[in-house]
């Protein structure tokens, strides 16, 4: 007696089984690469830094429309983060626009990550606090864009492996199933 073979559909679905979990293995491989590089040049950049004498650092900074206080220009920036467990984070930062340092990204406005000292404070008419800076550099803030990717990764994971595991599963079961229906049959 001839022995059944795999039906068609039936081997297609292991292939799509197979080809989402290496694309699976490979998007959280690249995404890991990846956030290892960005972690590795945000290193660098600090340890750049605070070797110049710069050891402050504010992340996740906006570029903001330069401001006038008591007759004075500065560049603005707008340091917010979000923190659950101690609240958010705001800071108001200045920099003169006279001062010269590195902006890697002058045209980005939003995600900023400013490896500076603080210099004191200026009050505006409205008593608003701002901090006075002098910046060593203006780079993206790759902690937040590599964070950002590895919760993303992570969700994605959490979703596609169960489904993937139980599709698994569902193969294996009717393969085995398979082979015990072609050696009963023998």
């Amino acid at each position: 007696m001839e022995k059944k073979k795999i039906s068609k559909p039936w081997k297609i679905f292991g292939y799509v089984i197979f080809i989402i979990l290496a694309l699976l293995v490979i998007f959280d491989i690249t995404v890991w690469v990846v956030y290892k590089v960005q972690r590795n040049k945000y290193t660098h950049t600090l340890r750049e830094a605070r070797e110049a004498g710069y050891c402050d650092s504010y992340d996740v900074c906006t570029r903001q429309d330069n401001l006038i206080i008591d007759g004075k220009e500065y560049v603005f920036f707008e340091a917010h983060r979000e923190v659950i467990l101690d609240g958010d984070y705001y800071e108001n930062l200045l920099v003169s626009v006279e001062d010269e340092y590195i902006d890697k990204y002058p045209d980005e406005k939003g995600n900023l990550e400013i490896y500076a000292k603080e210099l004191g404070f200026v009050y505006d008419s409205g008593q608003e606090r701002y901090t006075i800076i002098d910046i060593y550099m203006i780079d993206l803030c790759r902690e937040q864009i590599s964070s950002t990717w590895c919760w993303r990764t992570l969700g994605v994971s959490i979703i596609v492996g169960p489904i993937i595991v139980i599709a698994g599963l569902v193969w294996l079961i009717g393969f085995i199933v398979h082979k015990k229906r072609n050696k009963m049959e023998a």
